[in-house]
């Protein structure tokens, strides 16, 4: 049975979502599932269009086609847009300020012709421009700006790809598959968790824009496994090749206030660990575990990445890791291996970044418990604190 949930071990529930199936926002017919203003949405050859002019249908405020499936908290977005004339953009967990009027107020990704605006966060009928192109920002009663990055050409103009990733109190921005905005909003107030999605036509010159290949990933709340549960060995599958390479990843939300945290694993036949994108050791042989200290990888009250190379000599073949953080309190909080983690074959691309795209990936396959043969050795459980699962 588990024990009475703590406050904290609640809040990091919240933040530590596990993914469902992707969602089609759009049916490409027509504006079912959409509530805007008739005269300036409408949908073409498979494409949502937006248009005003300069004459009977020029907007004097902002004006916005709201998606009526609800409210979403924890998600990813997906879509191709091309935007000529002003500028538009895409609220999410943004609230409906008047239906009547398809009025919107909270965070929007900007389409926007100048290259630092494009793809920046703007708070509409909030704090405004939030985070430029190229900027990483703490955010609060005003942006902080703690790291800036690329900022390759774009042309508005014609077919981009974007993504919008909110988890918790973090939003990031892509374009192109390039992280093109990092925003962690720390104001406990005005920031946002959960709300509409919405698409913005802007006010004055006239404009067009369109939309197609849109779809919707939210991010289902974890739950607390029972107390001692104990971590899982992993592969791919059951059939491991001999020399095969197996990478592995895992992304979690953490608290802040974390004092210390350690990895402990065990991999047949060999790993290489990394944290956020550091090397952090390579070990061979499952007989006994290996353990390493992260703390100072770590991002406290952020989004992390623990990503593992496993390599099978021959025969059976598997990985079992146990994160444990430590908090300020006392208490403790886990991570161990089972199926929610994401493994593949082929990284392509730098599979150690949070901004890698893991889409594609598999979720790991449970190949054995911990104690169970092949492998007698085991990690064994944790007793004092429930395992959190913190997948995305």
């Amino acid at each position: 049975m588990l024990r009475q949930l703590t406050p904290l071990l609640l809040l990091l529930l919240a933040l530590l979502p596990s993914q469902a199936g992707w969602q089609q926002l759009f049916n490409g017919k027509d504006l079912t599932g959409w509530s805007g203003d008739p005269r300036l949405w409408r949908v073409e050859d498979g494409i949502l269009i937006g248009e005003t002019d300069n004459a009977e249908n020029k907007v004097a405020a902002n004006t916005f086609l709201i998606w009526q499936g609800g409210e979403v908290g924890d998600f990813e977005l997906e879509f191709k847009a091309r935007v000529i004339g002003n500028n538009s953009g895409v609220q999410y967990r943004s609230r409906v300020i008047d239906p009547a009027k398809w009025s919107v107020g909270g965070y929007q990704m900007d389409l926007h012709p100048k290259a630092n605006y494009l793809a920046m966060l703007y708070e509409e009928k909030g704090r405004g421009i939030a985070c430029e192109r190229g900027q990483r920002v703490k955010l609060h009663e005003k942006p902080e700006v703690v790291e800036t990055l690329e900022i390759p050409a774009v042309d508005l103009a014609a077919w981009n790809s974007y993504r919008i990733v909110a988890q918790g109190t973090q939003l990031r921005h892509f374009v192109n598959g390039k992280l093109a905005a990092e925003i962690e909003d720390t104001h406990p107030q005005k920031r946002a968790l959960q709300g509409f999605i919405a698409l913005q036509l802007h006010a004055g010159e006239k404009m067009k824009v369109e939309f197609k290949d849109m779809r919707l990933q939210q991010m289902i709340k974890a739950k607390a496994k029972a107390k001692g549960e104990a971590a899982a060995w992993i592969w791919k599958n059951n059939n491991p090749a001999e020399q095969e390479k197996v990478f592995f990843r895992r992304e979690f939300q953490l608290p802040p206030g974390v004092e210390s945290a350690n990895i402990t694993l065990m991999c047949d036949d060999r790993h290489v660990l990394f944290v956020n994108g550091q090397e952090l050791g390579r070990n061979q042989g499952w007989q006994t575990s290996h353990s390493y200290d992260v703390i100072a990888q770590l991002k406290q009250g952020s989004l992390n990445l623990i990503s593992i190379q496993g390599e099978n000599d021959k025969g059976p073949a598997g990985l079992l890791v146990r994160f444990r953080a430590t908090l300020k309190d006392g208490k403790k909080l886990y991570i161990i291996t089972d199926h929610n983690w994401l493994c593949g074959s082929d990284p392509n691309g730098d599979w150690t970044n949070l901004n890698f795209q893991a889409a594609s990936w598999q979720k790991a396959v449970a190949v054995a418990k911990a104690g169970e043969a092949p492998w007698a050795a085991g990690l064994p459980p944790e007793t004092d604190e429930a395992i959190a699962d913190s997948n995305r």
